[in-house]
């Protein structure tokens, strides 16, 4: 028999077993409370509970059920072992179900011997669950919101002691749980109020781009600016680094730069892009919109384009414009520097701006036909009138020279004669054609021309015109042979020129140079150049345009485009080259090609 000091000893190691335990139930009730306050994060949180919840219950698992208000299910993710499973049941199925329908806690001892026990699980896992205990999770006002589930005790069955403790458990998760819910709901709520934010000052910017946009077209009054104006609100609208406007040649096609951001502006206004060549000229010929974000694998991409643009894209947005009788693009480049793509959104704000700009192109260039047909018909009528005014005056000089040749000094008499006829027959001339162009006619008649004799007698009536602005006139012929045009054209055109650059060099004098030379083509190529101020970079791409001018008093801006039309009617080409200090025209004529009058050597 074992003597009462042995019992005495087994009796105080239960008791330290018991107090252990105790101690270690206390340690886990503290960092269930410690983890309980430590994360609103609901998965993180579930997964503290089981933790700490097997170890204080001495169970061998535990699941947590929650119930999904939505479908009205008990779902539950967290489940500890080795198997982690989605399980959903329907209030009334299972355990755990059946206690979330009536809200009252099971103690099971064997659950295989409770009708409520569905075993498909354990078929599933292998698992054997034996004793189980279920309590319900409730709000604070009492509401059931999941069901805590205890399986297989270490040691015996559960006690009404582990009831107690896990419904307090159960409550204390709750209160934790509905937090976690709580707190996730405002975060999303304040996701949704800063994205509704976010959206709604996006869209105040667009009407704010757009209101802006209206007030530019309504106020420009030329084209040029309208364009410049709508460009930089749209870079801002879309955050493009650079960007451009082109407009198609009605004709060809062709696409011309009327306003430009980025690269070098000044150079990209005065270039043409081929009908269709090019992102641009795409999206301009088929009229849809293409978002290209890598630019340098585009097929269309044109880097010959870029490298004289002097601009390198990595990222392109263009869209079409269209109008009753005009078609172009809108080209967007590099959003945010090119750190970022262009998006959807992008593309939506550059089309309802593109669809703005067509409007305000058309409108505009409806008001500059209608005012450049009112200048050409009060031009037309004051030229008719100006015309016929001249007669009385032209017969009068026609008569005096017909009086010289009755001088004494005939010889001398006869030479003035012929000078004032010329003159006589040049003023007619230049009238006929002035009135010519303002009519839209044009009327050329070519013939041989020895370059020595016409040049030396325009150089000497050049000179006489240009001696009275105190500017001197240089003659190089470097080809004094023969050539073919319109004789009286040709002098319109070149009286044209000292016109124009007696007026640019002003009243302080200067020196002009008309040189004659053939190209190894055998084109006639003459260069009239003049060291004034230079062309003025407002006008300088609608040089040759109908009533281009600048600066110049009672200028009517007519004089270089009918060099222009007079040249293009002999089939050649007019260019320009100024900077201060220096500006030349450039005129190129073709010239029949010599045939071939080489005959075989006789024979000896």
């Amino acid at each position: 028999m074992a003597s009462d000091g042995d019992r005495d000893s087994q009796e105080a190691l239960r008791l330290q077993s018991v107090v252990d335990r105790e101690r270690a139930k206390l340690r886990a009730l503290q960092d269930i409370s410690a983890a309980l306050g430590s994360t609103l994060d609901l998965g993180e949180l579930l997964e503290m509970i089981l933790d700490r919840i097997s170890e204080v219950m001495e169970a061998d698992r535990s699941a947590l059920y929650l119930l999904d208000e939505d479908t009205n299910e008990l779902w539950s993710k967290v489940i500890q072992g080795e198997d982690v499973v989605e399980i959903r049941l329907k209030p009334g199925e299972g355990l755990a179900g059946a206690v979330a329908k009536t809200g009252k806690p099971l103690n099971i001892k064997d659950a295989y011997q409770d009708v409520r026990f569905d075993a498909e699980w354990d078929r599933r896992t292998g698992y054997r669950t034996r004793s189980t205990l279920c309590v319900p999770m409730k709000n604070q006002h009492g509401r059931t919101i999941g069901v805590v589930q205890v399986l297989n005790k270490q040691h015996g069955h559960f006690t009404v002691a582990d009831e107690a403790l896990l419904a307090a458990l159960a409550s204390h998760a709750a209160v934790s749980i509905e937090n976690s819910k709580l707190f996730l709901s405002v975060v999303g709520k304040n996701i949704e109020l800063l994205d509704t934010k976010e959206q709604l000052e996006k869209k105040i910017r667009e009407l704010d781009v757009l209101f802006e946009i209206t007030q530019v077209a309504a106020s420009a009054m030329e084209l040029d600016d309208l364009l410049a104006g709508v460009l930089a609100r749209t870079m801002r609208a879309t955050d493009a680094e650079a960007a451009s406007i082109l407009l198609a040649d009605q004709d060809t096609g062709d696409l011309t730069f009327r306003a430009a951001v980025g690269g070098e502006p000044d150079r990209v206004k005065r270039m043409k892009i081929k009908a269709g060549q090019g992102i641009s000229g795409w999206v301009a010929e088929h009229g849809r919109p293409q978002i290209v974000n890598e630019v340098e694998s585009d097929a269309r991409h044109s880097t010959r384009i870029s490298d004289e643009v002097g601009y390198h894209p990595k990222s392109v947005l263009c869209v079409p414009l269209r109008w009753d009788d005009g078609r172009g693009a809108l080209q967007l480049l590099n959003k945010a520097g090119g750190r970022a793509p262009f998006i959807d959104d992008d593309l939506k704000m550059a089309t309802v701006i593109a669809g703005h700009l067509s409007t305000a192109i058309s409108q505009a260039q409806s008001r500059a036909q209608r005012t450049r047909q009112e200048r050409l018909s009060t031009l037309g009528r004051f030229l008719s009138s100006m015309l016929h005014d001249l007669k009385t005056p032209l017969t009068v000089i026609s008569g005096y020279t017909g009086l010289l040749v009755q001088e004494n000094d005939e010889e001398k008499r006869r030479e003035l004669a012929a000078s004032v006829k010329r003159q006589v027959q040049l003023l007619t001339t230049m009238m006929g054609e002035t009135l010519a162009f303002a009519k839209g006619e044009r009327r050329i008649l070519i013939r041989r021309v020895y370059l020595h004799k016409f040049f030396e007698e325009l150089a000497d009536q050049l000179k006489i015109e240009l001696a009275q602005r105190d500017i001197r006139l240089e003659l190089v012929l470097r080809d004094r042979g023969a050539a073919h045009f319109d004789e009286e054209k040709m002098q319109r055109v070149f009286h044209n020129l000292a016109r124009n650059a007696a007026e640019a060099i002003g009243e302080e004098g200067g020196v002009c140079r008309l040189e004659v030379d053939r190209s190894d083509d055998g084109n006639l190529v003459l260069t009239f150049s003049d060291d004034g101020p230079g062309v003025s970079e407002q006008i300088h791409g609608r040089l040759f345009e109908s009533f281009t001018t600048y600066g110049k008093q009672g200028g009517t801006g007519l004089g270089l485009a009918i060099v222009q039309s007079i040249v293009e009617d002999h089939g050649g080409s007019v260019s320009v080259d100024s900077k201060p200090g220096h500006t030349s025209f450039v005129i190129v004529l073709p010239q029949p090609q010599p045939k071939n009058t080489s005959r075989p050597a006789a024979a000896e």
